[in-house]
């Protein structure tokens, strides 16, 4: 039995070899659609020539995580998505992110340094500031 057959007609997108990936989606500063959230309250991201930065503003300490680079992709129904790796005091968060009918939707993977807690997953939604 084939994919299709069970889960019926998906959609794909292909990018072409010489496309540019539209960022305009993904720049600007982003807040958390909760305001209860214990973990990233909002970020930023920009881009610097052909590079692009995220800047995550996290609800505890420390409250700035300060910036770095991401890596950008499209998916396969042509919207961008990306990661970004940082390396705090005491955890490592991986971030991947993708769009969703105008929402950023974070993944967080949080690693912790000390051993003493299971790694944590926390996703949630984040709304665009025009």
């Amino acid at each position: 039995m084939k994919w299709n057959e069970i889960h019926g007609e998906t959609q794909s997108y292909q990018p072409n070899n010489n496309a540019q990936l539209d960022l305009s989606a993904i720049l600007g500063t982003w807040i958390n659609s909760s305001e209860k959230t214990e973990w990233i309250k909002k970020y930023t991201i920009t881009q610097e020539g052909d590079r692009v930065f995220i800047n995550v503003y996290g609800a505890n300490s420390p409250e700035d995580w300060g910036k770095v680079e991401v890596t950008t992709f499209v998916d396969n129904l042509g919207q961008t998505a990306f990661h970004a790796q940082y390396n705090l005091d005491g955890v490592e968060p991986l971030l991947a992110a993708n769009m969703n009918k105008g929402l950023c939707v974070v993944a967080a993977f949080i690693k912790f340094k000390d051993g003493d807690r299971p790694n944590f997953l926390c996703r949630e939604f984040y709304y665009k500031v025009e």
